[in-house]
């Protein structure tokens, strides 16, 4: 059943690019951060042999079959452009799976022969990565010059997406530790840092009760905090954060109605100006970003607050 479509695996033809072949599916607000065109991650669902036998440069291989345990690997919903390849079956289960959970994306029918015509194919079994942080830290630190080399900790990592890309764009010379008190997402995110061969350490502990400083013996240059606010935790990292060291942070924001999802107390969320005060310049820290936009939350978008700083003395 395979073999008809062996006829449409040419090699990649530097005419045609993947994004217009793939338009970006329509996103929400976090996808504002990112550089206008920025490609797409083009996930194709069909079954490895599939896979291996023709498919277009530049996807990324995640059978339907593994996609339930492994939604951690895809980027986070409606932050980056996605398009999935796959039979028309393949499409309707994923449609069911993902589009709940906040999933936006273009869908290609990897059934029609037109589709295949003229497409930048290849065969074998290089799967391009998946990986991709939150929008917000990919575009902070693409603007910034990197402070020297230290350590890197990402607050509530979760399953590792954020950490595990601090670890790839910043090198064996730093030090990366993903902190959560979740065990089982700590064991996932262990597992995505060795799926992409990078080097990552992940601690449970309670950073309410626990100093970040606690988790190691070199420079703290940049903390990372994402959906996760411990007010204590904020204050303190003036005193945390190495000189010219980098706090990057978005978190949910008490906006101008009712919440419709969680976090629903307003001291779960924070108030308007309250970061720019905490790191202005009088907390010894420079505000290079201070915007605001949304994250998700329970399949909704909720107001939210992005910040990047860097500490000046």
């Amino acid at each position: 059943e395979l073999l008809p479509l062996r006829r449409h695996c040419t090699p990649p033809n530097p005419t045609i690019s993947l994004l217009s072949l793939l338009p970006a599916a329509a996103l929400s607000a976090p996808a504002s951060f990112l550089a206008a065109g920025e490609p797409p991650v083009v996930v194709d669902l069909r079954p490895r042999e599939a896979f291996e036998q023709c498919h277009l440069s530049g996807s990324s291989s995640l059978p339907l079959t593994s996609l339930r345990v492994r939604l951690f690997e895809l980027p986070p919903p409606g932050e980056w452009p996605l398009t999935l390849v796959g039979s028309a079956a393949e499409l309707e289960t994923a449609r069911a799976l993902l589009l709940p959970k906040g999933w936006k994306f273009e869908e290609r029918h990897a059934d029609d022969s037109a589709f295949w015509e003229g497409a930048a194919s290849e065969s074998g079994p290089d799967s391009a990565p998946l990986l991709r942080p939150n929008a917000f830290l990919a575009s902070a630190l693409r603007q910034v010059d990197l402070p020297e080399a230290g350590a890197a900790i990402d607050v509530g990592c979760g399953s590792g997406r954020d950490a595990v890309f601090l670890a790839q764009t910043l090198g064996d010379t730093w030090e990366t530790i993903g902190v959560d008190n979740h065990k089982g997402a700590l064991e996932r995110a262990q597992r995505l840092a060795d799926g992409c061969g990078v080097s990552a350490a992940f601690a449970l502990a309670n950073v309410r009760k626990q100093s970040l400083s606690d988790l190691t013996e070199r420079p703290i240059s940049i903390v990372h905090g994402c959906r996760f606010l411990d007010r204590p935790l904020l204050r303190a990292l003036p005193e945390v954060v190495a000189p010219g060291g980098l706090v990057v942070w978005s978190t949910f924001l008490d906006g101008d109605g009712p919440p419709q999802a969680p976090p629903f107390r307003p001291s779960r969320r924070l108030q308007r100006g309250e970061m720019e005060h905490l790191f202005g310049e009088s907390r010894g820290f420079e505000v290079l970003r201070a915007e605001e936009g949304t994250l998700l939350t329970r399949g909704v978008w909720e107001s939210a607050q992005f910040l990047l700083a860097r500490r000046t003395r």
